[in-house]
């Protein structure tokens, strides 16, 4: 399984890569929504899951959140939001945006992978 990780923190990327990688995850780390799409555009229907922060520079996981599920070639990637955003109206705007999940820092990976699981599995 290919996961694009998207977080402008080089340590939570780190941390999910670690978490991901013994259920044999391959990741591409991006530090920015716009660099998630990029790699995205490259990838194309070879990425399973895309984990996204919500702050980020240069565009933000909400905007890019919202290009990828307007883009018929994407939208069916689950996207699981890993956020310090925990406001409810934010974690509205990313469900109706399209959003498979969403997971408020700080997280344990025993959290992140029962998330992904859910999403990828559909229970």
């Amino acid at each position: 399984m290919n996961v694009i990780i998207a977080d402008d923190s080089k340590v939570v990327r780190s941390i999910v890569e670690k978490a991901i990688k013994p259920l044999g995850y391959s990741s591409f780390q991006a530090i920015h929504g716009g660099e998630a799409i990029e790699i995205l555009e490259k990838m194309g229907s070879k990425v399973d899951l895309i984990l996204m922060d919500w702050n980020m520079p240069i565009m933000d996981g909400y905007n890019a959140l919202v290009k990828i599920k307007e883009d018929s070639r994407f939208s069916s990637i689950p996207i699981i939001m890993l956020t310090s955003e925990s406001d409810d109206n934010k974690v509205k705007m990313a469900r109706d945006a399209g959003a498979a999940g969403y997971v408020k820092k700080p997280f344990t990976s025993d959290e992140l992978l029962d998330n992904i699981q859910r999403v990828i599995t559909g229970s």
